[in-house]
């Protein structure tokens, strides 16, 4: 039958080893050494005190109980007496060694409990934090900066002061301000290529208008009424406008992207205009041709049926060429001329075809 004294003995060996070894343990933590340092302020300060505390007096259970083992040891026949019957001081004032050493485990549990939270405030929130940072100065998000200056700062100081949802709302902000900023981004590079699309755009349309001069002002040489007509008188203005929104695409993407729709719109219309007005033109000049290739068919009706020998259809025939071949030719009376022309050439001699 296993002798109570010895039990006694090694049960209390067993559990001050035990506190022992997590004592030692804690004290080799770098993070109650920053702890001791004395930089901490304000309610981790007051928090840490109560847990340094508790420290110190489960050390003063873990001495005051060891020097009665070693006296138990060494006096086995009355030593354990005094472990079952001393009152030794514990963090909850005066009691057994057994209750001391369990008041201790438990004093060494909040001190453990408190390391923790100062770890993760430390290592953690803090890690967090410097990267929020980053991703700040990476958006140029000065409020955001500020921010995470501050709270850098009360977690060097006040750590337990920091939660969880002081950081994720820290970080959450660095993630906005680093979606604006790269919103920011992609619409000055779109801003950037649509304006180059709209410098070539214009320089087309000035090229084009800087062409369609010589055949404008041909066809109105050569039609009457037809008229020259300017169909972009703004291109210069049109290119200020571009210069403008160049400008504020340094500082507004957005704002300069809205005005490049404008932009754009314009111009399409400006284009539009000068379409249309090299339309007209060819269109007049298309009819113009068609007349002269329909006097040239008419004449060669009139040969064919010999009737260019009869003065009525001679004479048609040179009025129709006059109006044809008149510079400007006045379409209207050309064509006109022509229908009387074929209408001659329709109708037998005495009225009937």
């Amino acid at each position: 039958m296993p002798d109570p004294a010895e039990t006694l003995v090694a049960s209390v060996s067993r559990s001050l080893a035990a506190l022992g070894a997590r004592l030692v343990d804690i004290e080799a933590d770098p993070t109650v050494e920053l702890a001791r340092s004395g930089s901490l302020t304000g309610g981790s300060a007051a928090t840490w005190a109560e847990a340094d505390a508790d420290l110190a007096r489960a050390w003063e259970v873990y001495r005051t109980v060891d020097d009665l083992v070693r006296q138990a040891e060494a006096d086995p026949d009355r030593g354990w007496l005094q472990l079952e019957t001393a009152r030794v001081p514990g963090p909850d004032g005066p009691a057994r060694p057994v209750d001391a050493l369990a008041a201790a485990e438990a004093a060494v549990d909040r001190a453990a409990a408190v390391i923790a939270r100062l770890l993760v405030a430390w290592d953690q929130l803090a890690a967090r934090t410097t990267a929020a940072g980053t991703r700040a100065r990476a958006a140029a998000a000065a409020d955001v900066e500020r921010s995470v200056t501050a709270l850098a700062e009360l977690l060097a100081s006040d750590p337990l002061a920091v939660t969880e949802a002081d950081v994720a709302d820290l970080e959450r902000r660095a993630a906005e301000a680093e979606a604006r900023h790269t919103a920011a981004r992609t619409a000055s590079a779109r801003v950037a290529l649509d304006l180059d699309q709209a410098r070539r755009q214009l320089t087309d349309l000035a090229a084009d208008l800087e062409a369609a001069a010589g055949e404008l002002d041909h066809a109105s040489s050569r039609i009457a009424g037809l008229g020259r007509p300017d169909p972009v008188p703004d291109l210069d203005a049109l290119g200020q406008w571009l210069d403008r929104i160049a400008a504020e695409a340094e500082t507004r993407p957005d704002r300069a992207a809205a005005a490049l729709d404008d932009w754009r719109a314009a111009a399409d219309e400006r284009r539009a205009a000068l379409d249309a007005a090299l339309e007209r033109a060819r269109a007049a000049m298309r009819r113009r041709d068609e007349a002269r290739g329909l006097w040239k068919a008419l004449r060669a009706k009139a040969g064919a049926r010999k009737l260019d020998e009869r003065p009525d259809v001679a004479d048609a025939l040179q009025v129709a060429l006059d109006e044809v071949r008149r510079g400007p030719c006045d379409l209207d009376r050309a064509e006109a001329a022509l229908a009387r022309l074929s209408t001659l050439l329709s109708t037998r001699p005495g009225g009937a075809r």
